[in-house]
């Protein structure tokens, strides 16, 4: 299981391929492989060997999304990945969530964008005061 929780868990001392690096090593995963791919993956290349306390709100969602992707985990969890990013990196988070979805794997977002739940659900609940009170299809919920 994957999950990059709604406020980054990041060490600003370390790098973006530190970061990547050290959770791929408590993952078992070969770090250099997985590394490559979540810093070409999320658009981390100009940034991965500069200390996190520099990067952007965006590009720190970007590294922890990256983390939650190590090891290709069947189901990953996203809270609210899209915080504090611009459109051009909200696409492109998008896109690698999308690819995500592609190879079989499950994603369960949670999101208060409308734009974004279209964008990448198949099936939405909506919650109210904790509990669920709805469940279907984004034009299901649309038509209700």
């Amino acid at each position: 299981m994957g999950y990059c929780p709604q406020f980054d868990a990041i060490n600003d001392l370390l790098t973006g391929r530190e970061h990547l690096e050290f959770y791929a090593i408590l993952r078992g995963v070969p770090e250099k492989e997985v590394c490559e791919w979540g810093i070409r993956k999320l658009g981390l290349v100009k940034y991965v060997d500069k200390s996190a306390g520099s990067y952007s709100g965006g590009n720190m969602r970007k590294l922890s999304t990256a983390i939650a992707l190590i090891g290709g985990p069947p189901v990953v969890f996203l809270d609210e990945p899209t915080t504090g990013m611009d459109p051009k990196a909200r696409r492109a988070l998008w896109n690698a969530i999308l690819s995500i979805i592609k190879e079989g794997r499950s994603v369960v977002l949670t999101s208060h964008s409308m734009e974004e739940c279209e964008a990448l659900c198949t099936r939405m609940a909506i919650m109210v005061n904790g509990r669920f009170r709805c469940l279907g299809s984004v034009q299901h919920l649309k038509n209700r």
